[in-house]
């Protein structure tokens, strides 16, 4: 009786350490198991989170494509010429209009180093050099008002109201036809004209990451297409708006 309890006892006292270490071989398995777990989250969220930067990136390219669309369409049934401001450094952009002309050429780039558009800096120059020419008074200088500064107005009605990038989006550059370099700072200005045709241009879009997208206009289809990156242009980039 005595040496069957002790060896009760004793097969107790070893399944219950047995015990002990199995419980505790499952509970280091488990905390890898967790943290095995809590990595994979962590890497997803990082995925996801560039994924949604991404997404961001591509939603404002795609509202401001929409916006060059509608500009270019605004133009044609309101038989008047619009342009497409954009500011690169606020990242703010919107339409202005006119019924005037404009004079396909660009203007030497003292003109954009002090943030003139290209229309603004010809009428400046042209109004400089009509009043440098007059052999009228103020009353009897050009009554027709031939030479007066013809500039663009905003849109009340709004083809597009003032409006900024969102989500960490800026605009990187624009390269404008006619132009050798492209635009990093200053204002932009993409033209519209009533005959259907829009000014050649290539908008590149960044986020805070460095992710880029390229906006590139057709002039003589209205289109925009939609570039993975920083696009650069072929060597014949402008030049049908030149030799127009």
């Amino acid at each position: 009786m005595i040496k069957t309890r002790a060896h009760r006892t004793a097969r107790e006292t070893q399944g219950s350490g047995a015990r002990r270490r199995g419980a505790r071989g499952m509970t280091l398995i488990e905390i890898l198991v967790v943290l095995m777990i809590v990595a994979g989250l962590m890497g997803a969220g990082i995925s996801m989170m560039g994924a949604l930067t991404k997404s961001q990136l591509r939603e404002e390219a795609m509202r401001l494509t929409s916006v060059i669309k509608y500009a270019y369409n605004q133009a044609a049934l309101n038989n008047t010429q619009y342009r497409l401001v954009l500011n690169l450094e606020t990242g703010e952009y919107f339409t202005e209009m006119t019924e005037a002309p404009v004079v396909a050429e660009q203007p030497d780039e003292d003109a954009f180093a002090e943030g003139l558009l290209p229309e603004e800096a010809r009428e400046l120059e042209e109004q400089h050099r009509q009043n440098k020419r007059s052999l009228f008074d103020k009353s009897e200088d050009d009554p027709f008002g031939i030479s007066q500064r013809v500039g663009y107005e905003r849109a009340e009605e709004a083809v597009v109201k003032l409006t900024e990038l969102r989500n960490g989006v800026s605009f990187e550059s624009v390269r404008l036809a006619g132009r050798e370099q492209p635009l990093t700072q200053g204002r932009a200005a993409l033209r519209f004209f009533p005959n259907g045709f829009q000014q050649e241009a290539v908008v590149v879009l960044r986020d805070d990451e460095g992710s880029r997208i390229s906006l590139v206009t057709e002039p003589l289809t209205g289109r925009v297409k939609i570039y993975s990156g920083d696009w650069e242009p072929d060597r014949d980039f402008g030049e049908e708006e030149r030799d127009d």
